[in-house]
Protein backbone atom coordinates (compact mmCIF):
# COMPACT_ATOMS: atom_id res chain seq x y z
CA UNK A 1 0.00 0.00 0.00
CA UNK A 2 1.04 3.32 -0.57
CA UNK A 3 1.71 6.06 2.29
CA UNK A 4 -0.81 8.70 2.35
CA UNK A 5 2.01 10.44 4.85
CA UNK A 6 1.91 13.93 2.98
CA UNK A 7 -0.27 16.78 0.96
CA UNK A 8 0.71 18.87 -1.87
CA UNK A 9 -1.09 21.76 0.32
CA UNK A 10 1.68 24.50 -1.43
CA UNK A 11 1.25 23.25 -4.98
CA UNK A 12 -3.17 22.58 -5.10
CA UNK A 13 -5.95 24.83 -4.95
CA UNK A 14 -9.46 23.69 -4.33
CA UNK A 15 -11.68 24.42 -7.36
CA UNK A 16 -16.00 24.06 -7.06
CA UNK A 17 -17.08 22.27 -9.71
CA UNK A 18 -20.78 22.11 -10.91
CA UNK A 19 -22.41 19.52 -12.91
CA UNK A 20 -24.12 21.08 -15.97
CA UNK A 21 -26.88 18.72 -16.08
CA UNK A 22 -27.84 18.04 -12.87
CA UNK A 23 -26.19 20.91 -10.74
CA UNK A 24 -24.39 18.82 -8.31
CA UNK A 25 -21.23 20.09 -6.78
CA UNK A 26 -17.93 19.33 -5.81
CA UNK A 27 -14.77 20.95 -4.50
CA UNK A 28 -11.68 19.38 -5.96
CA UNK A 29 -7.95 20.43 -5.58
CA UNK A 30 -5.46 20.61 -8.92
CA UNK A 31 -2.16 21.29 -9.00
CA UNK A 32 -1.48 25.33 -9.03
CA UNK A 33 1.20 25.02 -11.41
CA UNK A 34 -0.40 22.79 -13.94
CA UNK A 35 -3.37 25.96 -14.39
CA UNK A 36 -1.17 28.59 -14.06
CA UNK A 37 1.07 27.32 -16.76
CA UNK A 38 -1.69 26.21 -19.26
CA UNK A 39 -1.12 28.66 -22.54
CA UNK A 40 -5.12 28.49 -23.22
CA UNK A 41 -7.82 27.52 -20.75
CA UNK A 42 -7.22 23.92 -18.82
CA UNK A 43 -9.47 21.11 -19.28
CA UNK A 44 -10.30 19.45 -16.40
CA UNK A 45 -12.51 15.87 -17.58
CA UNK A 46 -14.38 14.96 -15.05
CA UNK A 47 -15.52 10.97 -15.27
CA UNK A 48 -18.95 9.52 -14.38
CA UNK A 49 -19.43 8.48 -11.22
CA UNK A 50 -17.19 10.83 -9.74
CA UNK A 51 -19.19 13.83 -9.11
CA UNK A 52 -22.73 12.56 -10.14
CA UNK A 53 -23.93 10.17 -12.48
CA UNK A 54 -22.84 12.06 -15.35
CA UNK A 55 -19.59 12.81 -17.21
CA UNK A 56 -18.47 16.26 -18.63
CA UNK A 57 -15.14 19.20 -18.84
CA UNK A 58 -14.52 21.78 -17.18
CA UNK A 59 -12.48 24.79 -18.20
CA UNK A 60 -10.26 26.77 -15.98
CA UNK A 61 -8.49 30.17 -16.53
CA UNK A 62 -5.16 31.05 -14.97
CA UNK A 63 -7.33 32.79 -11.71
CA UNK A 64 -9.02 29.55 -11.16
CA UNK A 65 -12.16 30.71 -12.32
CA UNK A 66 -14.42 28.27 -14.40
CA UNK A 67 -15.24 29.57 -17.14
CA UNK A 68 -17.34 26.93 -18.92
CA UNK A 69 -18.61 23.63 -19.18
CA UNK A 70 -19.25 20.65 -21.65
CA UNK A 71 -21.17 17.38 -21.10
CA UNK A 72 -18.98 14.17 -22.51
CA UNK A 73 -20.99 12.21 -25.46
CA UNK A 74 -18.41 9.01 -25.05
CA UNK A 75 -16.18 8.42 -22.04
CA UNK A 76 -13.21 6.44 -22.56
CA UNK A 77 -11.75 5.93 -18.91
CA UNK A 78 -12.63 6.70 -15.64
CA UNK A 79 -9.84 8.20 -14.30
CA UNK A 80 -8.37 10.59 -11.50
CA UNK A 81 -5.87 13.26 -11.29
CA UNK A 82 -3.53 12.70 -8.19
CA UNK A 83 -4.94 10.24 -6.17
CA UNK A 84 -3.52 7.17 -4.77
CA UNK A 85 -6.43 7.43 -1.68
CA UNK A 86 -8.43 10.27 -1.17
CA UNK A 87 -10.36 11.20 1.80
CA UNK A 88 -13.78 12.73 1.79
CA UNK A 89 -14.51 15.52 4.30
CA UNK A 90 -18.13 17.80 3.95
CA UNK A 91 -17.58 17.23 0.26
CA UNK A 92 -13.88 18.10 -0.81
CA UNK A 93 -11.55 15.18 -1.67
CA UNK A 94 -7.59 15.63 -0.54
CA UNK A 95 -5.70 13.95 -2.65
CA UNK A 96 -2.10 12.54 -0.98
CA UNK A 97 0.14 10.93 -2.41
CA UNK A 98 3.60 9.20 -0.92
CA UNK A 99 6.60 10.85 -0.33
CA UNK A 100 8.39 8.14 -2.83
CA UNK A 101 5.55 9.07 -5.69
CA UNK A 102 6.33 13.29 -5.34
CA UNK A 103 9.42 12.50 -5.23
CA UNK A 104 9.09 10.97 -8.75
CA UNK A 105 7.03 13.75 -9.98
CA UNK A 106 9.05 16.69 -8.83
CA UNK A 107 12.00 14.85 -10.51
CA UNK A 108 9.80 15.02 -14.44
CA UNK A 109 8.86 18.42 -13.61
CA UNK A 110 12.32 19.73 -13.61
CA UNK A 111 13.37 17.46 -16.43
CA UNK A 112 10.64 19.09 -18.34
CA UNK A 113 11.64 22.44 -17.07
CA UNK A 114 15.12 21.65 -18.66
CA UNK A 115 13.81 20.10 -21.72
CA UNK A 116 14.78 16.42 -21.24
CA UNK A 117 11.14 15.75 -22.07
CA UNK A 118 8.48 17.43 -23.25
CA UNK A 119 5.34 15.54 -20.78
CA UNK A 120 4.74 12.97 -18.88
CA UNK A 121 1.88 10.93 -17.07
CA UNK A 122 2.47 8.67 -14.12
CA UNK A 123 -0.55 6.07 -13.75
CA UNK A 124 -1.34 3.62 -10.69
CA UNK A 125 -2.82 0.29 -11.07
CA UNK A 126 -6.04 1.26 -10.79
CA UNK A 127 -5.94 3.48 -13.55
CA UNK A 128 -5.81 6.77 -11.67
CA UNK A 129 -3.99 9.31 -13.05
CA UNK A 130 -1.26 10.60 -10.47
CA UNK A 131 0.51 13.17 -12.79
CA UNK A 132 -0.17 14.66 -15.90
CA UNK A 133 1.69 17.11 -18.30
CA UNK A 134 0.91 15.58 -21.89
CA UNK A 135 -0.82 17.88 -24.19
CA UNK A 136 -3.99 16.97 -24.50
CA UNK A 137 -4.22 14.63 -27.78
CA UNK A 138 -1.32 12.76 -27.14
CA UNK A 139 -2.89 11.74 -23.69
CA UNK A 140 -6.02 10.81 -24.78
CA UNK A 141 -4.76 8.59 -27.39
CA UNK A 142 -2.36 6.71 -25.10
CA UNK A 143 -5.58 6.45 -22.65
CA UNK A 144 -7.07 5.02 -26.19
CA UNK A 145 -4.30 2.66 -26.35
CA UNK A 146 -5.18 1.47 -22.46
CA UNK A 147 -7.96 0.56 -23.36
CA UNK A 148 -7.53 -1.21 -26.03
CA UNK A 149 -4.68 -3.33 -24.49
CA UNK A 150 -7.28 -4.10 -21.34
CA UNK A 151 -9.20 -5.28 -23.94
CA UNK A 152 -7.25 -7.81 -25.66
CA UNK A 153 -6.35 -9.69 -22.63
CA UNK A 154 -4.36 -12.13 -24.84
CA UNK A 155 -1.53 -9.79 -25.43
CA UNK A 156 0.77 -8.83 -22.35
CA UNK A 157 3.01 -5.46 -23.03
CA UNK A 158 5.91 -4.08 -20.61
CA UNK A 159 6.73 -1.41 -22.67
CA UNK A 160 5.21 0.11 -25.68
CA UNK A 161 7.49 2.79 -27.93
CA UNK A 162 6.06 5.23 -30.46
CA UNK A 163 7.15 7.16 -32.92
CA UNK A 164 5.44 10.95 -34.28
CA UNK A 165 5.65 12.32 -38.03
CA UNK A 166 7.61 15.41 -35.92
CA UNK A 167 9.69 12.05 -34.32
CA UNK A 168 8.96 12.96 -31.38
CA UNK A 169 9.15 9.65 -29.68
CA UNK A 170 6.23 8.09 -27.19
CA UNK A 171 8.10 5.56 -24.65
CA UNK A 172 5.60 3.91 -21.52
CA UNK A 173 7.31 1.64 -19.14
CA UNK A 174 6.53 0.09 -15.42
CA UNK A 175 8.10 0.72 -12.18
CA UNK A 176 7.56 -1.18 -9.46
CA UNK A 177 7.43 1.14 -6.37
CA UNK A 178 6.36 0.44 -2.91
CA UNK A 179 4.08 -2.01 -3.18
CA UNK A 180 2.35 -1.22 -6.09
CA UNK A 181 3.42 -1.01 -9.61
CA UNK A 182 3.21 2.79 -12.00
CA UNK A 183 2.82 3.01 -15.52
CA UNK A 184 4.77 6.17 -16.64
CA UNK A 185 4.38 7.66 -20.07
CA UNK A 186 7.05 10.04 -21.62
CA UNK A 187 6.97 12.38 -24.26
CA UNK A 188 10.80 13.15 -25.77
CA UNK A 189 11.86 15.94 -27.96
CA UNK A 190 12.53 14.96 -32.04
CA UNK A 191 16.11 15.44 -31.40
CA UNK A 192 15.94 12.57 -28.46
CA UNK A 193 17.03 9.33 -29.94
CA UNK A 194 15.09 5.94 -29.33
CA UNK A 195 18.60 4.86 -27.06
CA UNK A 196 19.58 7.68 -25.37
CA UNK A 197 15.03 7.41 -24.85
CA UNK A 198 16.54 3.82 -23.67
CA UNK A 199 19.08 5.60 -22.00
CA UNK A 200 17.32 7.92 -20.02
CA UNK A 201 14.53 5.49 -18.76
CA UNK A 202 17.67 3.27 -17.12
CA UNK A 203 18.92 6.00 -15.49
CA UNK A 204 14.89 6.96 -13.78
CA UNK A 205 14.36 3.46 -12.51
CA UNK A 206 17.68 3.77 -10.74
CA UNK A 207 16.71 6.38 -9.07
CA UNK A 208 13.44 5.45 -8.46
CA UNK A 209 15.01 2.73 -6.20
CA UNK A 210 17.32 5.52 -4.43
CA UNK A 211 13.52 7.25 -3.77
CA UNK A 212 12.71 4.20 -1.27
CA UNK A 213 13.56 4.90 2.14
CA UNK A 214 17.15 2.78 2.75
CA UNK A 215 15.65 0.97 5.97
CA UNK A 216 12.71 0.28 4.35
CA UNK A 217 14.54 -1.26 1.32
CA UNK A 218 16.55 -3.46 3.68
CA UNK A 219 13.57 -4.06 5.68
CA UNK A 220 11.68 -5.86 2.31
CA UNK A 221 14.98 -7.28 1.10
CA UNK A 222 15.34 -9.37 4.70
CA UNK A 223 11.81 -10.49 4.11
CA UNK A 224 12.52 -11.36 1.13
CA UNK A 225 15.15 -13.50 1.79
CA UNK A 226 13.79 -15.15 5.02
CA UNK A 227 10.67 -16.25 2.05
CA UNK A 228 12.95 -18.05 -0.01
CA UNK A 229 14.80 -19.37 2.71
CA UNK A 230 11.80 -21.22 4.45
CA UNK A 231 10.26 -21.81 0.62
CA UNK A 232 13.94 -23.87 0.25
CA UNK A 233 13.32 -25.27 4.14
CA UNK A 234 9.86 -26.44 2.91
CA UNK A 235 10.73 -27.99 -0.13
CA UNK A 236 13.97 -30.09 1.06
CA UNK A 237 11.74 -31.35 4.19
CA UNK A 238 8.87 -32.49 2.42
CA UNK A 239 8.42 -34.55 -0.81
CA UNK A 240 8.31 -33.61 -4.31
CA UNK A 241 4.65 -31.52 -5.09
CA UNK A 242 4.42 -34.09 -8.07
CA UNK A 243 6.30 -36.82 -10.43
CA UNK A 244 5.91 -34.37 -13.13
CA UNK A 245 8.18 -31.44 -13.63
CA UNK A 246 10.51 -29.27 -15.76
CA UNK A 247 13.74 -27.31 -14.91
CA UNK A 248 13.75 -24.19 -16.60
CA UNK A 249 14.31 -20.36 -15.80
CA UNK A 250 11.74 -17.95 -15.79
CA UNK A 251 12.55 -14.69 -16.89
CA UNK A 252 10.40 -12.08 -17.10
CA UNK A 253 10.44 -7.89 -17.23
CA UNK A 254 7.00 -7.89 -15.25
CA UNK A 255 6.80 -9.06 -11.88
CA UNK A 256 5.16 -12.99 -11.96
CA UNK A 257 2.52 -12.13 -9.34
CA UNK A 258 1.22 -9.80 -12.16
CA UNK A 259 0.89 -12.08 -14.94
CA UNK A 260 -1.80 -14.72 -15.74
CA UNK A 261 1.00 -17.23 -17.47
CA UNK A 262 4.19 -18.29 -17.11
CA UNK A 263 6.66 -18.03 -20.15
CA UNK A 264 8.71 -21.17 -19.55
CA UNK A 265 12.47 -20.50 -21.39
CA UNK A 266 13.17 -23.95 -21.94
CA UNK A 267 9.63 -25.15 -23.11
CA UNK A 268 9.62 -21.57 -25.23
CA UNK A 269 5.69 -21.47 -24.30
CA UNK A 270 3.60 -20.07 -21.75
CA UNK A 271 1.41 -21.67 -19.19
CA UNK A 272 -1.02 -20.57 -17.34
CA UNK A 273 -0.01 -20.67 -13.30
CA UNK A 274 -2.74 -22.53 -12.22
CA UNK A 275 -1.10 -25.29 -13.60
CA UNK A 276 2.18 -25.01 -12.19
CA UNK A 277 1.84 -26.85 -8.46
CA UNK A 278 5.25 -24.46 -6.83
CA UNK A 279 4.21 -20.99 -8.24
CA UNK A 280 4.13 -19.36 -4.79
CA UNK A 281 8.02 -20.16 -4.51
CA UNK A 282 8.86 -19.09 -7.91
CA UNK A 283 7.51 -16.09 -7.34
CA UNK A 284 9.33 -15.23 -4.02
CA UNK A 285 12.63 -16.56 -5.29
CA UNK A 286 12.73 -14.21 -9.21
CA UNK A 287 11.71 -11.29 -6.70
CA UNK A 288 15.39 -11.25 -5.95
CA UNK A 289 16.89 -13.19 -8.95
CA UNK A 290 16.26 -15.39 -12.13
CA UNK A 291 14.35 -18.53 -10.78
CA UNK A 292 15.80 -21.46 -12.11
CA UNK A 293 14.98 -24.83 -11.45
CA UNK A 294 12.06 -27.63 -11.41
CA UNK A 295 9.03 -26.20 -12.28
CA UNK A 296 6.09 -28.76 -10.96
CA UNK A 297 2.95 -29.41 -13.52
CA UNK A 298 -0.10 -30.85 -12.15
CA UNK A 299 -0.57 -34.46 -12.78
CA UNK A 300 -4.36 -33.48 -14.23
CA UNK A 301 -2.61 -31.15 -16.28
CA UNK A 302 -0.33 -33.38 -17.98
CA UNK A 303 -2.88 -36.11 -18.41
CA UNK A 304 -4.79 -32.98 -20.60
CA UNK A 305 -1.20 -32.90 -22.35
CA UNK A 306 -1.15 -36.56 -23.41
CA UNK A 307 -4.39 -36.12 -24.73
CA UNK A 308 -3.27 -33.29 -27.02
CA UNK A 309 0.38 -34.47 -28.04
CA UNK A 310 -0.53 -35.59 -30.97
CA UNK A 311 -2.64 -32.42 -32.14
CA UNK A 312 -1.02 -29.64 -30.52
CA UNK A 313 2.94 -28.94 -30.76
CA UNK A 314 3.40 -27.14 -27.64
CA UNK A 315 1.62 -30.57 -25.78
CA UNK A 316 4.44 -32.51 -27.20
CA UNK A 317 7.31 -29.94 -26.60
CA UNK A 318 6.36 -30.07 -22.95
CA UNK A 319 5.85 -34.21 -22.68
CA UNK A 320 9.42 -34.74 -24.48
CA UNK A 321 11.37 -32.30 -21.82
CA UNK A 322 9.21 -33.78 -18.86
CA UNK A 323 11.64 -34.82 -15.70
CA UNK A 324 15.21 -34.48 -17.82
CA UNK A 325 17.74 -32.71 -15.51
CA UNK A 326 20.14 -30.50 -17.62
Amino acid sequence: MLKEDEIYKEDIKGIQLICPICNATKIVKVSKKMVENSKALLTISVPSNYLCEHGFQAYIDKWFCVRGYQSVDLELTNLEIYETGSKKIDGIVTYVLSSVIKKIINRLKNDEEDGVILGATLFNQKGNVLYFSLPDEIFLNMIRQFELQKLDQEIKLNKMIFELENNQKIFTEFLKVEDTTLTIVLLFPSVIGISDAEFYLNNFKISVMEYEDPIELKRKEQLRMKKIEEAQKRKAERKEPSNFWVYSKITSESPLEELDSIYIDKLGIEIDKKNILNMEEIIEISKSKTFEGKIYFSEKFINLMEGLAWTMKDASTLLSKLNKKP
